[in-house]
């Protein structure tokens, strides 16, 4: 009788298309339990209890989450609430940053293990113009200065079990990135859907070589 009852008032919310009023109020909504409501009202990437996190789709950031260790060292070509985010699962961030307004900005922001240095030209930047920054476990790409180049440079940071994380890859850039991280030998994993505060769905991209810290 009661599971007549559930199908009957079930049926009756999807006829009368009650389908966003759920999404906001039921308990087991997904956008609801991500925070996706929050992020929308407070216009920055976040998650429900208000905390950063990375402006890629949920699902790119799920998989980050289970992968990433304290021991592991992330290289960012851009910064925001990513910095953060992960300042708080490893050992050490380094972020840089082509605007100097936002890197003084982030600078405040992010705790002690975490490091935001203003580069004019960041697909230019290499080792020797500010000291041996060592290798990386990630290298991440989420930037709006020439990403291709800042990738090359990227792999210079990069461990030989490193990971390369793309973010907004669908793209008119996508087919370049492609190719650029399989002549380096790399495979990848995209994550399309929903993204922190955004309406349209996106896509981040995980770039992996066979024997990698991910464990993938």
């Amino acid at each position: 009788m009661w599971i007549a009852v559930k199908e009957a008032v079930w049926w009756l919310l999807r006829k009368c298309g009650t389908g966003p009023l759920l999404l906001r109020v039921h308990p087991k909504s997904f956008l609801r339990q991500v925070g996706w409501f929050r992020s929308f009202r407070a216009r920055r990437s976040c998650d429900t209890d208000g905390n950063p996190l990375p402006w890629w789709t949920y699902a790119a950031v799920a998989f980050v989450d289970e992968r990433v260790t304290r021991e592991m060292r992330v290289l960012e070509y851009g910064g925001g609430a990513s910095t953060i985010w992960f300042a708080a699962r490893v050992a050490e961030v380094v972020t840089l940053e082509n605007n100097p307004v936002w890197a003084r900005m982030l600078e405040k922001q992010v705790p002690a293990n975490a490091s935001v240095r203003y580069v004019k030209d960041m697909e230019v930047f290499d080792a020797t113009m500010d000291g041996d920054l060592g290798k990386f476990h990630i290298v991440i790409i989420d930037c709006l200065a020439n990403r291709i180049a800042c990738a090359k440079k990227g792999l210079e940071f990069l461990r030989e079990d490193g990971c390369i994380i793309w973010d907004d890859t669908n793209g008119p850039d996508w087919p370049a990135i492609q190719q650029l991280m399989e002549e380096y030998g790399f495979r990848s994993i995209s994550f399309s859907g929903m993204t922190p505060q955004e309406v349209a769905g996106g896509r981040t991209t995980v770039f992996y070589r066979q024997d990698n810290s991910f464990g993938v």
